[in-house]
């Protein structure tokens, strides 16, 4: 029986190699000592990339049209540019200054908008509107492309707020700058989401694991039994 979702798995573990590559190993500086700088480097790459995993993951496992492929790459450019503003007007309402460093929650919007939402894209584009609605709005995903879009996306956003709460902590360390620590945790998220996906939508393969490993050869002990073989007791 072949594992479900494991064209996902593979888009989602693309996804994190990405994520660490363009945020942690690709720009010249280190998050740590400028992250305006190395959020600046990395959103092009991580765009780019995401892009390039979206059109293989269309085009090669769902086997769409080029059409298809471009439209849809078109749509998840067009949401995550417009999602980029609106999570950047929620983060100042969650507590990020307005004026101060603006450049740098301008950036983490973006960054945030297109890990949180890219994946999502390439889990369930090319989706109908109702298939998004039943994911996000009734929180019901129920196939291996919902869950692993709905996952990713959920896990993203939960870690970038978790990141903040140790914002205003007295410890006085280089990684409580604003956005450090949630960009660092953003990622994490992002990586849980995939692997929290994985086990969710397995659920039908660890059952299937479990007949066939311990149930089944059970049957067939009972079934050689002499009781059973001969229909009455010696």
């Amino acid at each position: 029986m072949p594992l479900p979702g494991l064209s996902q798995l593979m888009s989602g573990t693309l996804a994190i190699a990405l994520n660490y590559v363009a945020t942690f190993y690709m720009p010249s500086t280190r998050l740590l000592r400028d992250p305006l700088e190395t959020l600046t480097t990395a959103l092009p790459i991580l765009l780019a990339g995401h892009v390039v995993i979206m059109g293989l993951t269309l085009s090669v496992f769902k086997q769409c049209s080029t059409k298809t492929t471009v439209i849809s790459i078109g749509y998840a450019l067009l949401i995550t540019a417009i999602s980029t503003v609106v999570l950047h007007g929620f983060i100042v309402l969650f507590g990020a200054s307005l004026v101060e460093k603006f450049n740098h929650t301008l950036a983490f919007a973006a960054y945030l908008a297109i890990v949180a939402l890219m994946p999502s894209f390439t889990a369930l584009a090319p989706a109908e509107s109702g298939t998004w609605v039943k994911c996000f709005l009734q929180h019901s995903p129920t196939t291996g492309p919902e869950i692993y879009a709905y996952s990713q996306t959920i896990c993203t956003l939960s870690g970038a707020w978790i990141g903040a709460i140790v914002l205003p902590l007295d410890w006085e360390r280089d990684w409580q700058a604003w956005p450090i620590s949630c960009v660092i945790s953003t990622y994490l998220g992002h990586a849980v989401g995939v692997f929290t996906a994985f086990g969710w939508s397995s659920k039908a393969v660890v059952l299937y694991l479990y007949v066939s490993l311990a149930a089944k050869p059970m049957l067939c002990i009972i079934a050689a039994h002499p009781y059973q073989r001969n229909g009455s007791e010696p």
